[in-house]
């Protein structure tokens, strides 16, 4: 009986050891504020990034990706979540750890802790880490370095003086060795150098030179990184892992090392293609309560204190795509460790952007806006089990919500991702039918990418500006009412605002009821109009969801007496 029990125990060790050992392992790498600046997706010319670009051909690239939030903190609680901003409400600053919804839902780490995994995080993942939701941390979150007046963080004596009002960490852009001298005055000290001006690291930052300095955080990072996979080999474990990789920049202070701007010279940086008078169609600053957009006011204040528009965004553009090149560097090095570790064959890779960056387009220089440049993001999973579509894009709509189902799938995680009655099942649809092919019809997601900006005023998802993002067209919905509608196909740039064009009505109608379809507020107002193909095509589904209703009456969750789409999907997939 004793050797049956030890042969029973040793069976089930071995299988336990078996099953850890064919789990996939994960690297989530987030970027911070990077738009489409990046070689494969084209957004700049001047763009910089073989790493990234590497990845893209051994993986599968998302070309048509957007954010839910464009700004750090919900963004991040959003997709490590697996909850839309307006199911959960968290669009805005607002410490996501007090939103009940969210801290009542199993973030990412979490889940794959449950499922059997050890996690991991260096640098910026959460925007605010939960407690408990990591076996282990790596480096903190420094943004710096900055400027420092002996006292507090300061302006860099290089950067527009215009540009303090928006505070010394979205107003520098400065190479390292532009080593800051800050004034003293009645108030503070004054300082030489640069400072880590982080609560936890309020310290000086040490800069000789390039090669005689202290390491940044995404460098911290790496380092990290590398030294973790090489503990994790040497301890032979068979622990799969779920490690995340939060890199800061491109995210302001734009500083980096001086070969970095020395790779972009500034008189031959070449400034986005612009359309003169380009904001006077759109309808962001009726809906901002009278005050200035933090865009406009970053736009405003960089332009006034050069000589032209060209130089300003010039001088602003090397450091944006100086800090992008680091930044690449630092995926590079990643990668680099991983490709050379004994996980290279078994780890699935997911690189992307929490948001991305309007560049001066429509005056606005900033993120946390409803335009392409704001929502679109790099998105690319290179998953061990797809590499017969290594190099193959997809263009359909997807947003950052639905990774968190898509690493479900894809390492097979099991059950519930809420903690208790209180949290929320995910809003996303898992990406894997595209990995394995780019080209499917059978995707069971949306036909449109959501983004929504707070409009301060309503904590009603339906009162917040909204846009949907669809494979030819962007519908933005502010607040108000007002509207803007961007044909993709005709007007790449977003310079047309179409909305009030009757040839256009029933396309604007049709991202109008998808839109509040996925917000799950009913579109009474409007009425569908399609053709007569569309319609018949339109009728036939409907009659087959209304017969899917009358047999899963549950599946209206709000009962409300209409089955959406939306709530057909959920239920299906339940």
């Amino acid at each position: 009986m004793k050797l049956a029990f030890k042969l029973v125990t040793i069976t089930l060790l071995l299988t336990t050891q078996l099953t850890s050992q064919n789990k996939p392992n994960v690297l989530l790498i987030v970027l911070d504020d990077l738009n489409d600046y990046i070689g494969v997706l084209g957004g700049h010319p001047q763009a910089k990034t073989p790493h990234i670009d590497q990845l893209a051909k051994e993986g599968v690239l998302f070309t048509n990706a957007h954010s839910n939030v464009p700004v750090c903190s919900p963004s991040r609680a959003s997709f490590m979540n697996g909850i839309l901003p307006t199911t959960s409400k968290n669009w805005g600053f607002d410490n996501w750890l007090k939103n009940e919804m969210l801290i009542n839902s199993k973030s990412l780490p979490e889940y794959f802790r449950d499922n059997g995994y050890t996690s991991y995080q260096s640098g910026k993942v959460f925007h605010t880490a939960k407690k408990g939701a990591w076996d282990e941390m790596g480096a903190v979150a420094e943004y710096g370095p900055l400027a420092y007046n002996g006292k507090k963080a300061a302006l860099h004596p290089s950067c527009p003086k215009a540009m303090g009002t928006l505070g010394p960490l979205d107003a520098t852009f400065a190479s390292l060795a532009d080593i800051p001298d800050v004034a003293a005055t009645k108030e503070a000290s004054g300082h030489k150098g640069w400072w880590n001006t982080n609560w936890k690291t309020n310290t000086a930052f040490h800069y000789k030179d390039d090669s005689d300095r202290d390491l940044m955080t995404d460098e911290k990072s790496t380092a990290w990184f590398a030294k973790k996979i090489k503990t994790l080999e040497d301890a032979e474990s068979n622990t799969p892992f779920f490690i995340s990789l939060g890199f800061i920049r491109p995210h302001t202070p734009l500083v980096v090392p001086q070969k970095y701007f020395d790779r972009f010279p500034v008189s031959e940086v070449q400034i986005p293609v612009y359309k003169k008078n380009d904001r006077s169609d759109t309808k962001l600053q009726e809906n901002t309560l009278g005050k200035e957009p933090r865009g406009r006011t970053a736009f405003r204040t960089l332009t006034s204190a050069y000589s032209s528009e060209e130089r300003a965004m010039q001088a602003y553009l090397q450091a944006y795509l100086a800090s992008v090149s680091f930044a690449d560097d630092r995926v590079g090095e990643a990668l680099s460790t991983l490709e050379k570790s004994k996980y290279k064959d078994n780890t699935i890779v997911v690189l992307f952007s929490d948001h991305g960056y309007n560049m001066g387009e429509k005056e606005y220089l900033f993120k946390y806006c409803l335009w392409e440049e704001s929502t679109r993001v790099p998105l690319i999973i290179k998953s061990p089990n797809h590499i017969q579509n290594a190099g193959k894009t997809v263009d359909h709509p997807v947003s950052l919500v639905d990774i968190y189902p898509t690493l479900q799938d894809l390492c097979k995680l099991q059950g519930s991702t809420v903690l208790n009655e209180k949290g929320a099942r995910l809003d996303g649809f898992s990406l894997q039918p595209f990995l394995e092919n780019p080209n499917t019809n059978k995707w069971e997601g949306p036909d449109v990418a959501l983004t929504v900006v707070s409009s301060w005023k309503s904590k009603k998802a339906n009162e917040q500006h909204l846009a949907v993002r669809s494979k030819d067209f962007r519908y933005i919905h502010y607040a108000n009412g007002s509207e803007e509608l961007y044909d993709h196909k005709n007007d790449p740039y977003e310079w047309n605002n179409v909305a009030s064009k009757s040839n256009y009505k029933s396309i604007k109608t049709n991202l109008k009821h998808q839109l509040f379809d996925i917000v799950k507020v009913p579109n009474k107002k409007t009425t569908l109009e399609v053709t007569p193909m569309e319609k018949d095509k339109k009728l036939a589904n409907e009659k087959w969801k209304d017969t899917y209703f009358k047999e899963n009456p549950k599946a209206d969750t709000n009962k409300d007496g209409i089955l959406t789409w939306q709530e057909y999907k959920i239920h299906k997939n339940q």
